[in-house]
Parts: C-alpha cells; sequence; structure tokens
C-alpha cells in the first residue's frame, strides 16, 4: 500500500492541501533558528538577530513568530522556539540560504 496521507502532506511541504510559500521575512526567521544546529533557539536571540540586521522591527516579532507557530512550521518549548516541520532543515541549509 502506498504513503498515507499524513506522510505525503509533510514529505511536500503541505499543510492542510496548502503548498507553503514562506515570505522573505519568514525565510530569515526560519535561517537564524535552523542555523543553532539543534532547530531551537530562545526567543529573545531569534529576535535580537533579526532586529539587528533590520530584518524586522521589534514589535513585528510576535505576529511572525504566531503566523509561523499557527501554521505548524515552529513550536515553542519551554521559551525555546523549535522546528516543528522537520522538512523545513532540509530547506534551509546554509550552503542554500547563507546568514
Amino acid at each position: 500500500m502506498g504513503k498515507s496521507i499524513y506522510f505525503h502532506f509533510h514529505e511536500h511541504g503541505v499543510r492542510r492541501g496548502v503548498h507553503l510559500e514562506f515570505s522573505e521575512v519568514e525565510k530569515a526567521f526560519l535561517r537564524v533558528l535552523c542555523s543553532s544546529g539543534h532547530a531551537q533557539m530562545g526567543q529573545d536571540t531569534i529576535r535580537d538577530r533579526l532586529v539587528s540586521d533590520k530584518v524586522i522591527k521589534p514589535e513585528e516579532f510576535k505576529a511572525l513568530k504566531k503566523k509561523l507557530l499557527y501554521s505548524g512550521v515552529i513550536g515553542i518549548v519551554y521559551g525555546n522556539i523549535t522546528v516543528q516541520d522537520k522538512s523545513i532543515l532540509a530547506q534551509f541549509e546554509e550552503d542554500e540560504f547563507p546568514i
């Protein structure tokens, strides 16, 4: 029998029947997160890096984080942001998207 629908959706970056495409700001967020080596990082660290790189203003961080959280791309565990969808890691390797 073939792969389950659940596996198919996660394998191809599809959630709820919609292919995920990231904005430049979302890509920057995910690049910073994936650069940690553990696929997790403190919220303040991510925010500070994005602000220092002039990607976002400090007040924009919460809305950006919520959007990625509710889409199932990231999760929050004990205050750290983690990558929930492990297929994201392959999309944001250092050589493809340098920081």
